[in-house]
Parts: C-alpha cells; sequence; structure tokens
C-alpha cells in the first residue's frame, strides 16, 4: 500500500516500533535521592532521561526536579515524597530501586508501589485486586497531601 505513494516504490520499511529507542541515563548509578548526579551534584536531570517512561511519568520527574532546586535554592529541605505515592514510587525506581545492571525505563504502575498489607481485602481474585489498588490508591492520596502539607514552598512572587 505505501509502495503505491510516488517516491516509495523502492522503500524499505523496518517493522512498525522497531524504530524508537529512548535515550536515558542509568540513574540508579548516576543520581542522588533528589536527581542531583552524584559526581557533580550541581547538575540535576529530570523528565524522560532518567529513565521513566510516558509524558505523564517524564512531567512528573520534572516537578520533583523543580521543587528539589527551589527548596535548595531558598535553603529548605529537599524532603523527597512517600514511595507510597507515584511521585516516590517512580522516583525511588530511578534514584536506587532498579538494579543499575539492567536497568530500563518503566511506567508508573502498582509494582513500584510498597505492597498493601491488609489481611481484610477478601473475595474473589479480580475483587481483591480491585479492592487492592483502591487501598493503594487512598494511601497514596494520603501520603501525597502530607507530604507536600509538610515540605511547602513560598508561593512565587508575582511583578505587579
Amino acid at each position: 500500500m505505501l509502495r503505491r505513494i510516488p517516491g516509495l516504490e523502492n522503500a524499505e520499511f523496518a517493522r512498525l516500533g522497531g524504530i524508537h529507542r529512548n535515550t536515558f541515563i542509568n540513574s540508579p548509578k548516576l543520581l542522588d535521592p533528589v536527581m542531583r548526579l552524584k559526581s557533580e551534584p550541581r547538575l540535576r536531570f529530570a523528565g524522560q532521561i532518567t529513565g521513566v517512561e510516558g509524558y505523564v511519568e517524564s512531567g512528573a520527574m520534572g516537578i520533583l526536579a523543580g521543587r528539589f532546586a527551589a527548596a535548595e535554592r531558598l535553603g529548605l529541605p529537599a524532603a523527597p515524597p512517600p514511595p507510597e505515592t507515584a511521585f516516590g514510587a517512580l522516583l525511588g525506581h530511578i534514584t536506587g530501586g532498579a538494579e543499575t545492571e539492567t536497568f530500563q525505563p518503566m511506567n508508573v504502575n502498582f509494582g513500584l508501589f510498597p505492597p498493601i498489607e491488609d489481611a481484610r481485602i477478601k473475595g474473589r481474585k479480580a475483587a481483591r485486586k480491585q479492592a487492592r489498588g483502591m487501598a493503594q490508591c487512598e494511601r497514596a492520596l494520603a501520603a501525597c497531601d502530607a507530604w507536600l502539607a509538610s515540605a511547602p514552598l513560598p508561593s512565587p512572587r508575582v511583578a505587579a
């Protein structure tokens, strides 16, 4: 079909999806817990290059890097988010939760979160999975609220 397009008569087509390649650093080996380069702490990495997969995850790492840089600049502690949150789970993956020899980019998923240990989750397998997911979400929201309340950054000044 594509060879019918003028100029593509002799084109060679690679398998779809076989061309895409992400560039990323070996973050568990190179980055500290607040996304600074261990060998040069004045440099901070953010986004996809840190080893996260997806637009939302890349944006999340940018937000964290910005918060850490702002806190450092203001002389405030750069408090990492709890591992029970999506931010914290991703940060944990890229700054030490993954094996340095086999590190690969990853989307956020419940496998990165600390497990829910709740004997009250009963029922069929599908119902238990759904209940466990809901419990993880509720725990994550509560942990994120507590983290944001404990590590506030001043609001930016708006010039009038």
